[in-house]
């Protein structure tokens, strides 16, 4: 396997972005306006098949980064 951190990067930006969107759902439900309303059902939902993706992508390749820390006893 080679170095994590590039992919991690793209995965937490990408999850940023997927949260992004569930925050301004949110935002604008207090303001009486729904993005439920506009969106069709099946986008809302692949929306949140790849947040969820995207967060167990993220700790599989966190789980393999930390394994290949060595802590040094102090």
């Amino acid at each position: 396997m080679g170095n994590p951190i590039p992919t991690l990067k793209i995965i937490l930006i990408l999850m940023i972005a997927v949260d992004t969107f569930w925050f301004g759902e949110r935002l604008f439900s207090l303001a009486g306006f729904s993005l439920f309303d506009w969106l069709p059902t099946t986008l809302i939902s692949l929306v949140g098949i790849l947040g969820s993706l995207l967060m167990i992508l993220f700790n599989v390749l966190l789980i393999g980064l930390l394994s290949r820390l060595q802590l040094k006893s102090e």
